[in-house]
Formats: structure tokens, sequence, C-alpha cells
């Protein structure tokens, strides 16, 4: 997105996928309102002027803060699952509110990537939670991580956020449940979620060894595409970051 001179009454030109999600994906007019984000905190309401599929023109009607982000920084390590479950992942992750999502190569996940398949797919996955953020309202989109074995993925996000808290939802093994585990929502978190057919021993054995603590999702098993949701949601609520926006 390109801006003008800020303020009120002044025109901004969208260009780029801003411009087609507005002119092909929302179908939207000139005359329409819409509002824009062109820093975190910071929203713009504008009327339309121009709409084409490679740019289009608003007018700045009005200006106002508001802090739409969460408190909590979630990283999700969500293990790919089967079909087109992945996408659903990343759509939902990205209204929620997370910070990034690594899609993580587990033993037993099925859905085997060679690295060029794994870009590709990256790369429509980013697309989607990228609108999907923008639907939500969200001031700026999770990022996409291409697919990585668990532990690198642990580790490429430790190098992020050096002093990230690690959780893993297991049924089986966790003693605490993720409503009440021990967890700081000032600190950057790292979670964890398993394939369906859960995260192998080992694999347990080397998150322990990186710090992590197993948690429990409650005494329901839950497919994979909801209970990173539901993970989530249950840290969000946590961090009082379901309550209405802060003007």
């Amino acid at each position: 997105m390109e801006a003008g001179p800020e303020g009120v009454g002044n025109l901004i030109n969208i260009d780029g996928d801003d411009a087609w999600h507005i002119s092909r994906s929302l179908r939207l007019a000139p005359g329409a309102r819409v509002t824009l984000v062109q820093e975190v905190g910071r929203e713009r309401e504008a009327v339309l002027e121009e709409v084409g599929p490679t740019r289009v023109v608003a007018r700045v009607v009005a200006e106002s803060t508001c802090q739409r982000e969460p408190r909590a920084r979630l990283h999700v390590l969500q293990a790919i699952p089967k079909g087109q479950g992945m996408t659903e992942v990343c759509e939902r992750l990205a209204e929620l509110g997370v910070m990034s999502v690594w899609p993580i190569l587990t033993e037993r996940t099925i859905p085997r990537l060679d690295p060029e398949q794994g870009r590709a797919k990256r790369v429509r996955w980013q697309r989607v939670a990228r609108e999907a953020a923008q639907l939500a309202r969200r001031h700026q989109a999770p990022r996409i991580s291409d697919p990585l074995p668990l532990l690198h993925a642990v580790r490429a996000v430790r190098q992020q956020e050096e002093s990230a808290q690690l959780l893993a939802c297991d049924q089986r093994s966790a003693a605490v449940s993720l409503v009440s585990a021990p967890w700081d929502p000032s600190q950057a978190t790292a979670l964890v979620i398993g394939p369906e057919g859960g995260l192998a021993p080992a694999e347990l054995d080397e998150l322990r060894a990186e710090g992590a603590i197993a948690v429990s999702l409650g005494p329901r098993n839950l497919r994979t595409l909801l209970a990173s949701t539901v993970a989530a949601t249950v840290l969000l609520q946590r961090a009082g970051d379901l309550e209405p926006p802060r003007l």
C-alpha cells in the first residue's frame, strides 16, 4: 500500500495484493467505505474513489487509534494435517491473533512434503492468512513459515524469541491443563500441536529437554485441526485478549 500525505481529506493509493483483494475478492465499488491500516495501532476510515485490480484510490475521512493485536505473542507449531487442513488452520489462527504459524513435520505426520512442495504451499497459506487477518480487522498478518522438522521449528522460534515459553499439547502425558499451567502472558510462547496420532514418545522427550511443559486440552480427544484453535483461544483468554478492543 502506498500512502499519500497523512490526514483527513488526503488520498491513499493502494496497489498489489491489497488492490486485488478490494476489487476482486471483496468486489467493492467506488463509494464503499473501508478501514485501512498502515501501522499497528492506527486505523483510517476511507471512501473508495477509484477501484481497479492493480490500483485503488481512497480518500481518508477519519483517523483513530485502536489496539487490535493481542498482548500475548503466540507462535503455533502445527503438525501438518491431511488434505487442506493446514489451510484451515492458518485461516483460523490468523483470525484469532497469533503472531506466526510453523507447519511442522513429525514422526506421525502423514503428509510428507519435499522442500519445493513445502515452499509452494507456504505461499498459499500465507495468502490465506493475510486475507483472514484483514477480514478479522487485525493490524498485521501472521507469518507462515516453510514446513520444518519439529525441533528445527522450535529452535527457529527461539532464535526470534529467545525467552519463548514452550508448551506441548499432549493428552497422554500431560499432568496439567493448559487452563492452569504455569504461563506468563507477557513472554512469547511457542505452542506445539501434534498430528492426529499424537507426538511420539521420543519427540516428547526431546521437547522436555528443550524446556517444554506438556499440557492437556481436556478429557476429550480433539482433532489436530480443532486443537490448535482451542489452545490458542485458551491462552488469549488467559491473557485478557478476548476483551473489547482498547481504543
